[in-house]
């Protein structure tokens, strides 16, 4: 009896020590779709790059990943919107360079653009460019800069809203050179290039992405990109900083991130994911069909990186008072 009340005893521990290790065991994750959330319009690049993410996603982990484009306010309604959000692996955040420059830009964010979010790795990276429709005369970025001198504030330009990168980009450039132009500002990069091309506005700072066809049949012309080198898809293309502006250096990047206190064990296969989807030939294409190309980064440097942009922006804008051009 005595043996048989100490197997049952054990057999009872043994019952309780799994139950109480499965009451405590992680979820498992992905057990539903997943949300990944950006600030732009649909159809623009980072809407085109979030959704190659979501078909890896699909294809990685067997859950649907759903993308939600929150526009408006240069990305910020989406960054509150996930920094709000739980951290448990559901509501992604395909952040954009932008990200970066919100803090002065807008004084009132109800989030913290570094603390509140846990970077997973870093996706992409690519250059901005100055499009121009040829009828506005614009052949070089020199005889740009001449009309904006002679007509102070009297050039619009187009971007995909304010705060966007490519805004600041704009911003930075009339800083330095002591231009001023007109800034209008459309919800996202696709309503920005159907605006140039209409000839709504003369020029427009953009990404390149989207804007083969139209450069290719001639509708616009790509007076300059906003990195130190030129960019290797269009080598044609002058920089600005070999033009008007020794030094000037600008990109535009794109994160995948998360609330603050992502799980480690979910942030993990996350970062695994964006690695072997950023090896893949056809991802590579796709990326380079939006004038991009991969990036791939650990959890710490992508945090790192986006902690020293945030601080850079902050000081240029403080440095040139860019807050005020908003």
């Amino acid at each position: 009896m005595k043996r048989r009340h100490f197997i049952l005893a054990c057999a009872a521990w043994q019952l309780a020590a799994a139950t109480a290790a499965h009451a405590h065991a992680p979820d498992v994750w992905p057990s539903k779709p997943v949300r990944i959330i950006h600030g732009f319009a649909a159809g623009g690049p980072i809407d085109n790059l979030a959704r190659l993410l979501a078909a890896q996603f699909q294809e990685r982990f067997g859950q649907p990943a759903i993308v939600e484009a929150r526009p408006g306010a240069g990305g910020t309604i989406a960054a509150r919107y996930v920094a709000r959000s739980a951290p448990d692996g559901y509501t992604l955040f395909l952040m954009a360079s932008g990200h970066a420059t919100a803090p002065e830009l807008y004084k009132s964010l109800a989030y913290d653009p570094i603390k509140d979010f846990a970077v997973i790795s870093m996706v992409a990276r690519s250059p901005y460019a100055i499009i121009a429709n040829p009828k506005a005369g614009y052949d070089t970025m020199g005889h740009l800069l001449d009309a904006a001198r002679r007509q102070p504030g009297k050039i619009d330009y187009g971007t995909g809203g304010n705060g966007t990168g490519m805004h600041l980009a704009a911003a930075l450039l009339q800083a330095k050179t002591g231009v001023r132009l007109s800034h209008v500002a459309y919800k996202g990069g696709s309503a920005t290039a159907l605006a140039v091309v209409g000839g709504e506005v003369p020029l427009i700072f953009t990404s390149l992405a989207g804007m083969s066809a139209y450069v290719d049949s001639g509708k616009v012309k790509v007076l300059a990109v906003t990195t130190r080198e030129r960019f290797r898809l269009y080598p044609k293309v002058p920089t600005i900083a070999e033009t008007v502006l020794p030094g000037f250096d600008v990109t535009a990047w794109y994160a995948l991130a998360g609330p603050r206190g992502l799980r480690p064990d979910v942030m993990a296969r996350l970062g695994e994911m964006v690695r072997v989807t950023l090896q893949r030939d056809d991802v590579a294409e796709s990326l380079r069909m939006q004038a991009a190309e991969p990036w791939y980064t650990s959890h710490e440097a992508a945090q790192r990186f986006v902690a020293e942009e945030v601080r850079l922006w902050r000081k240029v804008i403080q440095d040139e008072g860019l807050a005020e051009m908003n």
